[in-house]
C-alpha cells in the first residue's frame, strides 16, 4: 500500500466519525471515495423509482475520467477541511435532544398518562374547547408549522392558533388514521374535511369544503406530564399547491 493510499484510508475512517455534513458535502465525499476507490462509475444508471441511487451515481459519474491518486488527494483534502469546519451548535444540540429522546425507556404507567393526554386533548378540539386544550400543554408550549414557516409560542400562540383554525373551518372534523404512542409523545395522521371560509395561514377562503391529510407530533414533556406543543405537516390536494406556490 502506498503513503497516498494509506492517508486515503486513514480520511476514510475519520470522515466515519465526523458530524454528518450538508448534503452536498456528502455526495462529495461519496464521489471522491468511489472515484478513489473503484475508478470511473460504469453501472448503469439507477431509474426514477431509485432516486437517491440516482443522485449519488450521477455525482460519481460527474467525476469520470478523473485519476483515482487525484480523487484520492481531493478526497483526504475533503476531509480535513470538513474536521477543522467548527461545530454547528444547532446540529449538535439536536443530535443531543434526539439522543435523550431514544434513550427514554419504556413504562407501561407513562405510557397511560400520555395515552389519556391525548385522548382528552382530542375530545377538546372536537368540543371546541380551547380552555381544555390548554389543559393538556405545558406552558411555553410551541406550535410549529414546519412547510409555512410558522410557530405560535406559549398559551397565546396555542390559543391564537386554534381560534384561526376554527375560524377558518368552522365545521372542520378529524378522522384518525393512524396513530403512535410512546415515552417521546404521540405522532398521528389524520384526514381532515371541513368547509373554507376564511383565510388561514395564507390560503385564501374558497367557501368549499377542502380536504386534506394532515402528521402531527406532540411532544411529550415528562416532567411536567404535559404536550410540549405541536408540529404540524399538512399535505393539500395539487391545486392548493400550485395556487399557493407550496413545494
Amino acid at each position: 500500500m502506498s503513503k497516498l493510499e494509506q492517508r486515503f484510508a486513514v480520511a476514510a475512517e475519520t470522515a466515519r466519525k465526523l458530524p454528518p455534513p450538508g448534503r452536498a458535502k456528502l455526495l462529495e465525499l461519496y464521489s471522491l471515495y468511489k472515484q478513489s476507490h473503484e475508478g470511473d462509475a460504469l453501472q448503469q444508471r439507477p431509474g426514477l423509482t431509485n432516486l437517491r441511487g440516482r443522485t449519488k451515481h450521477d455525482a460519481w459519474a460527474a467525476l469520470q475520467g478523473m485519476a483515482r491518486e487525484t480523487a484520492m488527494q481531493r478526497y483526504i483534502a475533503l476531509v480535513a477541511e470538513l474536521q477543522a469546519a467548527p461545530v454547528d451548535s444547532d446540529f449538535a444540540d439536536r443530535h443531543s435532544t434526539a439522543r435523550e429522546l431514544l434513550e427514554r425507556p419504556l413504562n407501561s404507567t407513562e405510557y397511560e398518562v400520555i395515552r389519556k393526554l391525548w385522548k382528552a386533548h382530542s375530545l377538546a378540539e372536537d368540543d371546541r374547547d380551547i380552555d381544555g386544550l390548554l389543559a393538556t400543554l405545558t406552558p411555553d408550549c410551541r406550535y410549529e408549522l414546519p412547510q409555512l414557516d410558522r410557530t405560535f409560542e406559549g398559551h397565546a400562540g396555542a390559543t391564537e392558533f386554534y381560534e384561526r383554525l376554527l375560524g377558518a373551518f368552522p365545521d372542520i372534523d378529524f378522522r384518525l388514521t393512524s396513530i403512535v404512542i410512546g415515552p417521546q409523545g404521540v405522532v398521528e395522521e389524520a384526514r381532515v374535511t371541513g368547509t373554507h371560509e376564511q383565510d388561514w395561514l395564507g390560503f385564501q377562503a374558497t367557501n368549499e369544503e377542502v380536504e386534506f391529510q394532515v402528521v402531527i407530533f406532540f411532544p411529550w414533556d415528562p416532567e411536567e406530564q404535559l404536550f410540549c406543543g405541536e408540529r404540524v405537516w399538512l399535505s393539500f390536494g395539487r391545486e392548493y399547491y400550485d395556487g399557493y406556490g407550496i413545494v
